[in-house]
């Protein structure tokens, strides 16, 4: 998923504070934009794959705890959203690994 926010940062390029436009790409910073002079600072796609991978690893990793808190939480819930959960998740991974490679 792509998300874009708005915020106040310092830019080398004009050598003081200013609105800059921050693009994340599946929670991680791929581009940073100074709204005034233009200036990029973005993520190469290989270290924008390994931080996506590192936090993937870690996510399936935490995935069985996490389930245990929703069984815990709404059980009827958990069991309802089971099924289209499991068909959906192929299709966000895949979205996920588009929205890396289409930069």
């Amino acid at each position: 998923m792509t998300e874009s926010y708005i915020t106040e940062l310092y830019c080398i390029n004009c050598n003081k504070k200013t609105p800059h436009r921050v693009e994340y790409i599946s929670g991680i910073i791929s581009k940073i934009v100074c709204e005034e002079c233009g200036h990029i600072t973005d993520l190469s796609k290989e270290k924008l794959l390994k931080y996506y991978t590192e936090n993937a690893f870690s996510r399936v990793i935490s995935k069985p705890e996490r389930f245990k808190k929703e069984v815990k939480k709404d059980f009827s819930h958990f069991i309802f959203s089971l099924p289209f959960r499991l068909l959906s998740k192929p299709y966000r991974v895949a979205k996920e690994f588009h929205d890396i490679f289409k930069e």
